[in-house]
Order: C-alpha cells, then sequence, then structure tokens
C-alpha cells in the first residue's frame, strides 16, 4: 500500500481551533442579528399635519 505524499496530508489536516471559535463567533452574530430585526421595515421620514387653516401652505 502506497504511502500519503505530504501533499495529501496537508489537504487532510485539521482547521485550527482559531479558526473554528471564528466561525462559532460569526455564526452567533448573524443569529443575534436576525433575531434583534423587524419583520417590517420602516420607512425614515417626517411626518407633516395637515394645517388647520386651508389657506396655510407648508412649502
Amino acid at each position: 500500500m502506497p504511502r500519503p505524499t505530504s501533499e495529501t496530508q496537508r489537504a487532510r489536516r485539521r482547521m485550527p481551533l482559531r479558526h473554528k471559535l471564528m466561525l462559532a463567533l460569526a455564526c452567533g452574530i448573524l443569529l443575534i442579528g436576525f433575531q434583534h430585526a423587524e419583520p417590517g421595515s420602516r420607512r425614515a421620514g417626517i411626518i407633516i399635519e395637515v394645517p388647520a387653516v386651508l389657506h396655510h401652505v407648508i412649502t
């Protein structure tokens, strides 16, 4: 049976713990963001009330 070469050993290397922690942190941030997001989008703007006197104009 042939022995594995250094290229195949590099391809089978495990993910470092640091990368696993960063991936878990990114997933956690995404989940928290989705939980805090509001389902309905609100449009930001200025509310202008209708004037009480008909001759007054808002410009």
